[in-house]
């Protein structure tokens, strides 16, 4: 009796392992995306919430002891819809950056108001600048 209850609960074990090892790939989690890269002194947006996903837009600040000089963008095309973002900008130089979701600064805009990481709420992006003062 214990001889065939020992093979019953082999053949079990072996068919419950047997069905975990074809399950659909579907019930596994999913990978979270990895971060993109976004080098030091660069204004990046993303794709992804918390700097995920691909990255949108890199601009290099230029960032020196005295200032920076990241270029306006005035028409930015293909329109993008980011969700986060990096914003180079130390501090002390009293900066923000706009993101306006028209071209040429028109319409509504999103402000990255000090340095380090930011989320967005995935609006169109059509023109930026820095406004210092």
């Amino acid at each position: 009796m214990r001889h065939r209850l020992f093979r019953v609960a082999l053949a079990s074990a072996a068919a419950l392992g047997l069905a975990t090892a074809t399950a659909p790939a579907v019930h596994a989690d999913p990978a979270a995306p990895a971060a993109a890269h976004c080098a030091k002194g660069h204004l990046c947006l993303f794709e992804g919430p918390h700097q995920t996903g691909r990255i949108l837009l890199d601009e290099d600040a230029h960032i020196t002891k005295s200032g920076f000089q990241l270029r306006e963008l005035d028409d930015i095309e293909p329109p993008i819809h980011p969700l986060s973002a990096v914003n180079p900008l130390p501090d002390d130089f009293g900066c923000i950056i706009r993101l306006n979701d028209e071209p040429h600064f028109g319409g509504d805009e999103q402000e990255l108001v000090g340095i380090g990481r930011h989320e967005l709420d995935g609006r169109r992006v059509g023109s930026l600048t820095s406004d210092c003062g």
